[in-house]
Protein backbone atom coordinates (compact mmCIF):
# COMPACT_ATOMS: atom_id res chain seq x y z
CA UNK A 1 0.00 0.00 0.00
CA UNK A 2 1.51 3.48 -0.95
CA UNK A 3 2.07 5.97 1.79
CA UNK A 4 0.59 9.04 2.40
CA UNK A 5 3.95 10.60 0.51
CA UNK A 6 3.63 8.28 -2.93
CA UNK A 7 0.19 8.99 -3.35
CA UNK A 8 0.82 12.54 -3.46
CA UNK A 9 3.85 12.40 -5.49
CA UNK A 10 1.52 10.22 -7.65
CA UNK A 11 -1.31 12.69 -7.75
CA UNK A 12 1.75 15.43 -8.81
CA UNK A 13 2.29 13.28 -11.46
CA UNK A 14 -1.06 12.48 -12.71
CA UNK A 15 -2.26 15.56 -12.76
CA UNK A 16 1.03 17.07 -14.56
CA UNK A 17 -0.16 13.83 -17.20
CA UNK A 18 -2.88 15.14 -17.71
CA UNK A 19 -1.96 18.19 -18.63
CA UNK A 20 -0.17 16.53 -21.24
CA UNK A 21 -2.89 14.83 -22.28
CA UNK A 22 -5.36 18.05 -22.87
CA UNK A 23 -2.17 19.54 -25.18
CA UNK A 24 -2.44 16.28 -26.97
CA UNK A 25 -6.11 16.17 -27.30
CA UNK A 26 -6.00 19.81 -29.02
CA UNK A 27 -3.67 18.77 -30.96
CA UNK A 28 -5.55 15.34 -32.11
CA UNK A 29 -9.04 17.28 -32.49
CA UNK A 30 -6.89 20.43 -35.03
CA UNK A 31 -5.81 17.06 -37.37
CA UNK A 32 -2.77 16.94 -35.58
CA UNK A 33 -2.49 13.01 -33.90
CA UNK A 34 0.75 12.43 -32.70
CA UNK A 35 0.69 14.52 -29.66
CA UNK A 36 -2.11 12.94 -28.13
CA UNK A 37 -0.83 9.57 -29.66
CA UNK A 38 2.25 9.90 -28.06
CA UNK A 39 -0.03 9.76 -25.13
CA UNK A 40 -1.28 6.52 -24.45
CA UNK A 41 -0.04 2.93 -23.52
CA UNK A 42 1.60 1.05 -26.31
CA UNK A 43 -0.08 -2.63 -24.45
CA UNK A 44 -2.20 -4.97 -25.76
CA UNK A 45 -4.76 -4.10 -23.00
CA UNK A 46 -5.57 -0.08 -24.16
CA UNK A 47 -9.35 0.65 -25.86
CA UNK A 48 -10.69 3.38 -27.05
CA UNK A 49 -14.53 3.85 -27.69
CA UNK A 50 -15.17 6.73 -29.75
CA UNK A 51 -17.56 9.61 -29.87
CA UNK A 52 -18.04 8.89 -33.83
CA UNK A 53 -19.41 5.65 -32.80
CA UNK A 54 -16.05 3.28 -33.83
CA UNK A 55 -14.15 1.43 -31.17
CA UNK A 56 -10.60 0.09 -31.07
CA UNK A 57 -8.71 -2.57 -28.91
CA UNK A 58 -4.90 -3.17 -28.70
CA UNK A 59 -2.02 -0.22 -29.14
CA UNK A 60 -1.65 -1.38 -32.92
CA UNK A 61 -5.52 -0.34 -33.63
CA UNK A 62 -5.97 2.42 -31.30
CA UNK A 63 -2.82 4.05 -32.71
CA UNK A 64 -4.62 3.74 -36.08
CA UNK A 65 -7.66 4.84 -34.70
CA UNK A 66 -6.53 8.03 -33.52
CA UNK A 67 -4.65 8.72 -36.45
CA UNK A 68 -7.84 8.50 -38.93
CA UNK A 69 -10.26 9.99 -36.74
CA UNK A 70 -8.09 13.11 -36.44
CA UNK A 71 -7.83 13.53 -40.25
CA UNK A 72 -11.89 14.55 -39.84
CA UNK A 73 -11.65 16.94 -37.48
CA UNK A 74 -11.17 20.24 -37.57
CA UNK A 75 -12.25 21.67 -34.32
CA UNK A 76 -10.16 25.19 -33.39
CA UNK A 77 -11.92 26.03 -29.39
CA UNK A 78 -11.39 23.10 -26.90
CA UNK A 79 -12.03 23.38 -23.27
CA UNK A 80 -12.16 20.60 -20.80
CA UNK A 81 -14.41 20.42 -17.50
CA UNK A 82 -13.04 18.30 -15.38
CA UNK A 83 -15.66 16.88 -13.20
CA UNK A 84 -14.45 13.39 -11.44
CA UNK A 85 -11.07 11.95 -10.79
CA UNK A 86 -9.69 9.10 -8.81
CA UNK A 87 -6.56 7.85 -8.29
CA UNK A 88 -5.58 4.41 -6.26
CA UNK A 89 -2.42 3.36 -6.60
CA UNK A 90 -1.34 2.59 -10.31
CA UNK A 91 -4.65 3.50 -11.62
CA UNK A 92 -6.56 6.82 -12.46
CA UNK A 93 -10.07 7.92 -13.76
CA UNK A 94 -11.55 11.09 -15.12
CA UNK A 95 -15.01 12.12 -16.24
CA UNK A 96 -14.81 15.63 -18.41
CA UNK A 97 -16.98 17.33 -20.62
CA UNK A 98 -15.01 18.41 -23.71
CA UNK A 99 -16.52 21.32 -25.49
CA UNK A 100 -15.55 22.00 -29.12
CA UNK A 101 -16.44 24.52 -31.63
CA UNK A 102 -14.87 25.84 -34.96
CA UNK A 103 -17.24 28.87 -37.43
CA UNK A 104 -19.55 26.42 -38.53
CA UNK A 105 -20.31 23.69 -35.47
CA UNK A 106 -20.03 23.15 -31.54
CA UNK A 107 -20.16 20.25 -30.03
CA UNK A 108 -19.81 18.74 -26.30
CA UNK A 109 -18.30 15.16 -25.25
CA UNK A 110 -18.86 13.39 -22.06
CA UNK A 111 -15.23 11.73 -21.51
CA UNK A 112 -13.75 8.85 -19.23
CA UNK A 113 -10.13 8.20 -19.20
CA UNK A 114 -8.64 5.82 -17.10
CA UNK A 115 -4.95 5.51 -16.51
CA UNK A 116 -1.92 3.67 -15.48
CA UNK A 117 1.12 4.16 -14.01
CA UNK A 118 3.94 2.33 -15.98
CA UNK A 119 7.60 2.36 -16.02
CA UNK A 120 8.20 5.10 -17.86
CA UNK A 121 5.47 7.35 -16.14
CA UNK A 122 1.42 7.70 -16.64
CA UNK A 123 -0.21 6.30 -19.65
CA UNK A 124 -3.72 6.91 -21.39
CA UNK A 125 -5.17 2.88 -21.16
CA UNK A 126 -9.24 4.07 -22.12
CA UNK A 127 -10.59 6.48 -23.73
CA UNK A 128 -14.83 6.42 -23.95
CA UNK A 129 -16.54 9.55 -25.58
CA UNK A 130 -20.04 10.17 -26.91
CA UNK A 131 -22.19 12.94 -27.87
CA UNK A 132 -24.05 15.01 -25.84
CA UNK A 133 -27.18 16.54 -27.80
CA UNK A 134 -29.58 18.83 -27.31
CA UNK A 135 -31.99 16.40 -27.12
CA UNK A 136 -30.08 14.93 -24.70
CA UNK A 137 -29.31 17.69 -22.48
CA UNK A 138 -33.18 18.76 -22.78
CA UNK A 139 -34.44 15.72 -21.87
CA UNK A 140 -32.03 15.68 -18.50
CA UNK A 141 -33.68 19.36 -17.98
CA UNK A 142 -37.28 18.00 -18.06
CA UNK A 143 -36.58 14.93 -15.69
CA UNK A 144 -34.42 16.69 -13.44
CA UNK A 145 -36.91 19.76 -13.26
CA UNK A 146 -40.54 17.42 -12.93
CA UNK A 147 -38.87 14.36 -11.01
CA UNK A 148 -40.21 11.81 -13.47
CA UNK A 149 -39.79 10.13 -16.80
CA UNK A 150 -43.05 11.06 -17.75
CA UNK A 151 -42.20 14.61 -18.60
CA UNK A 152 -38.72 13.21 -20.72
CA UNK A 153 -41.51 11.07 -23.10
CA UNK A 154 -43.17 14.17 -24.38
CA UNK A 155 -39.93 15.00 -25.96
Amino acid sequence: MPTQQDQTERRKELEAFITQCKRGLRHQVRGDPEPFVAVWSHADDVSILGAIGSYAQGWEDVRTHLRVASKTLDWTDVSVQRLFTTLSGDLAVTVVLERMSNAQAARTLRVTHAYRREEEGWKLILRHANQVTPDDEAREHAILSDGSTEAASAI
